[in-house]
This record gives C-alpha cells, structure tokens and sequence, in this order.
C-alpha cells in the first residue's frame, strides 16, 4: 500500500547531531529520506515504476527497480560516521528523478532513559481483490471498508514490531453479504494520534491513501482465511448452487369474454385516427394503431373462438384491421366523365369531368390539380384549381395574338416552326393527372394533324395516338371517353377511318394493359 511516513524532527544533541533530510515531493512522487547515527531509512511512494540506487560509504546496498513504492531501512555502524547516497530514476520523466546525498555523525554516549510514549491507532479494513487468484496487497485492493479501530499508547521503539495488528476480526456483519469466491483481503494501519487527534476514515480506494498522510507508521496485509474465515472450496465456487424452486401458487382459470366490434367508417380519406373505439369494460381494453383496432383482454380474462371479426396476434390479442374498417382506394377513386382534346376554332384545349366518390367533400369550387406528366422526366406541366368540370387550354397552346402551337415556335416574319420546346412532348398521347385527394389519370391525345387547331396553319403533322394509363374507367366510362376522342376533323374520310381504327386497336391494348394491372 502506498503511504507516506512521518517526517523525524530534526534535534541537535551536545555532542554530534542527527542529520534528518527529507527530499521534498516531486509533483505526485514523493521520496522521502531520514538517517539518524544507526540507520537510514528510504521511503518511496507514488510513483509510477521506478529504479533506485542506495549507496552507503561507497558501497552499493541496494539497486532494484519497483512500481509505485519502495521502503527500506539500512543499519549504520554508530560508532563512526558514514556517506550515504539515494539516486532514484523515474520511468515516467527526469522531472520526477531523485538524487539525496547526506552524511551522519558517530552516535554519542547516552544514559539510559525511559522511552517516550506515543499515542497511536491500529485500523483494521475488509477489501474486494482486484484478482481474486493474487495474494493480497494494496496494489491489488478494491474500495476497503473500515470493520474498526484500537487505540493504543506505545514507546517509539515498539511502533513497529508488528506486535499490535489484530488476530481476530472485530465484531461485524460485513461478511453476511460478501461472495467468499471473488475473493477478499485485510489491510490493518498503525497511524499516529489518539481518537481525539486522527479519525481513521471509513473507506480508502488504491491508489488513493493520502487520506492517512503525515499520520501513517506502519501497515499490514493479510488473507481473509488468516482469521480463521473459512473459505468455499475451488469446486464449490465453480458449481453455483441449484436455486430453490419457487411454490408455483394456484392459478384460476381465466374467464373466455368476447370483444366488440368497432363500427366502419364510409367516409372517403379515413383512417385508423378516425375510428371510433368500443367502450373499455371490465373484460377487454381498446387500442387505436395504424393497422387497426386492437383488443386487451384485463386480467383474468382471456378470448376464445368467438373473435367477432378480429384476428388473433401472437401475443394473444386482438387487431381489428384497418382495411375492414375504412373504405378502400378502389372505392374512394375519382369518378372519371368525358376527357379528351378538343377544338375551339383553331385552338387546342383538354375538355374533363371528374366527380368525387360519395363520402369525399370539397371546401371550394376549384379543389381539382391537373398534372400533365412529362414521359422524358422533365418539368412537368401543372394547372392547380380547377372546377372539376371545364376546359383548359392545352400546354404550349395560345387562343391571343401571337397564336402559339405545342412543338411549333414562330419565327420574326410571322411564319412557325416545328420545335422540340413549347410542350412539343404533349403531341405524342400525354398521360394527364386528375387530383383532389383521390385521384385519376389517363393519356390524352393531342388533336389530329388533320384538325383545324392542331398546328399553324399549312404546317401539316404525324397523327397523334392515344395511350392508355393506370385506372380503369368503368365501361360507360369508356364508351364516353371513345366519342369524346373524336375530335372535330377535316380532310378526306379515309382519315376517319383510319382514326378510329387506330383508337380500336388502342383501345384493346388499354383493356389488356388494365387487366393485368388490376391483378397485379
């Protein structure tokens, strides 16, 4: 255990004098140095790992390496004088190095006289070890408890004897709740001062122990079993021991209760926040999650056969889910009326109708966004707040002065072009999106070159097919959006035909394409 020792006064005698050098601390490392006529005495604490030379009239006594305390103490001769030398070399920096050098004096002739009496504490502490299989020392200690203290009254030559550490352990009921297997040592300390002077603490942590500085003499380390403490066996610390079983106590048969059903909502746009939960009773608890309506049965209770329409859960609850309770998307769609592009006089426009489903309600007149969806990933083209029913005027088109034409731009003399730019991507059967909070979509397609409005005029174009998208329209639905495709024309009536040939052949294609879609 790293401790310090008490510095001796210094005294002058009539013949000769003691000489007592004490090395002041370096920072943590403290080296402490006393000689007197008949010994010399190195005491060296907290360090770091350390080496220490001690030479004594040119003679080497002592060169040993330690880690964090060395102490030793030297007989001199005293009947003569002597040179002696301490050279400690620190391992973590010359900063903390030690050099002491010092001489004493022949011890003069004394009369014999009574020894001087000193008041002093034996405390004894119970510590954890760091490794239970090492033996035990203040570098091995954990946190040490105070079991109790002697007071003494000793002469100053019997301090350290080692007469006065206890043999039996004090009166404690510190061991009640120990595990003999981990291990435990005893640490006794003999320090200066009487109950009135010094106050042993209750507790020392390694590698604190300045708590006993300047008040510290000597100390011991011994094994618990040293005491007579019978420790287990290796085989007994090996093999824990079987726990009693508990009394299973006698559990009544819960009772078989039957949950109630929440009521559907057919409103358009709920969800598992809308639903309005059974009443708690005295059998079953009612939750709300996102996948449902989940049922708890109280203690004592428990569900059987009868769930009422809830499916069991691992754990033995119940979930209602929330797809039984809350119209499906197929039933919240928009409702889709006649859509296509249409003329009026030579400018394109996109004639709609959607209604809500029943169940949804809107605050305004003009609650409808329509999308029309860039097939190339670029910007595509919104118009927000629109009347569910009514005509827009097509992406790139202009009804004022300068007339404008997707995929036509007009140059300085009044004469068009033909462009990639001006929304020319809406030529080719545009997928357009109807949105309120349901949704719709279908391709539109752009008005026949044959058509007055399709392009400037004299400037001619390919025909244009529509393409079908994701939601199918119900079959009226589709017997309108067949006539409202067909488009105010003009040129010959094999251009009629072949028209609506092409919107035939599309027209199954879309019947396919939505099929498939459906199932999956």
């Amino acid at each position: 255990m790293k401790r310090t020792l008490a510095g001796v006064a210094a005294t002058t005698l009539a013949v000769g004098g003691m000489l007592v050098a004490t090395a002041a601390p370096a920072s943590a490392h403290t080296p402490r140095v006393t000689d007197t006529c008949t010994s010399l005495e190195v005491n060296l604490t907290q360090y770091q790992g350390a080496d220490v030379v001690v030479t004594v009239d040119g003679t080497t006594v002592a060169d040993e390496s330690f880690g964090d305390s060395w102490r030793r103490t030297f007989e001199l001769d005293g009947a003569k004088a002597h040179e002696w030398s301490v050279d400690v070399d620190a391992r973590d920096g010359d900063r903390y190095d030690a050099h002491e050098r010092g001489s004493t004096e022949p011890c003069p002739p004394t009369t014999p006289e009574e020894p001087r009496s000193t008041e002093v504490q034996v405390g004894i502490y119970l510590y954890p070890k760091l490794d239970a299989t090492k033996g035990a020392a203040w570098e091995n200690s954990g946190e040490q408890q105070l079991l109790g203290t002697t007071p003494l009254t000793l002469p100053e030559d019997e301090l350290r004897n080692g007469q006065h550490w206890y043999t039996e352990l004090p009166e404690t009921d510190a061991l009640d709740d120990i595990d003999l297997c981990t291990g435990w040592g005893i640490q006794q300390d003999l320090v200066r001062g009487g109950v009135d002077d010094y106050t042993m603490p209750d507790t020392i942590t390694y590698p604190d122990g300045s708590s006993m500085d300047g008040n510290l003499v000597d100390w011991t380390h011994q094994e618990l079993s040293d005491f007579g403490i019978e420790l287990p066996s290796a085989e007994d610390c090996a093999t824990p021991s079987e726990p009693e079983a508990p009394e299973t106590p006698e559990v009544e048969e819960p009772q078989v209760v039957v949950p109630q059903a929440p009521a559907a909502i057919d409103v358009c746009g709920a969800d598992s926040s809308d639903v309005i939960l059974p009443a708690d009773s005295a059998d079953v608890t009612y939750l709300t999650t996102e996948q449902g309506v989940l049922a708890v049965p109280t203690e004592g209770r428990t569900f059987g056969d009868d769930l009422a329409g809830y499916t069991r859960t691992e754990g033995g609850d119940l979930i209602f889910p929330i797809e039984q309770l809350v119209p499906s998307e197929e039933d919240c769609a928009l409702v889709p009326g006649d859509i296509g592009a249409v003329c009026q006089g030579d400018t394109p426009y996109l004639d709609y109708g959607v209604s809500l489903p029943e169940g949804i309600e809107v605050d305004d007149d003009t609650p409808l966004t329509i999308t029309f969806i860039n097939p190339d990933g670029g910007e595509n083209f919104v118009a927000a707040d629109q009347p569910l029913e009514g005509e827009l005027l097509w992406p790139g088109a202009s009804d004022t002065a300068p007339k404008q034409w997707p995929g036509w731009e007009q140059q300085d003399d009044g004469s068009y072009v033909e462009t990639d730019g001006n929304y020319a991507w809406t030529r080719d059967g545009v997928q357009v999106l109807f949105e309120v909070n349901p949704e719709y979509s279908q391709l539109v397609s752009y008005p026949e070159a044959t058509t007055e409005c399709a392009n400037p005029v004299g400037a001619g174009g390919a025909d244009v097919e529509v393409v079908a998208d994701d939601v199918t329209p119900a079959p009226e639905a589709e017997a309108e959006a067949e006539a409202a495709d067909e488009l105010p024309q003009t040129g010959a009536t094999v251009g009629v035909y072949a028209g609506l040939a092409a919107l035939l052949v599309v027209g199954g294609g879309l019947l396919f394409w939505l099929r498939r879609r459906i199932q999956h």
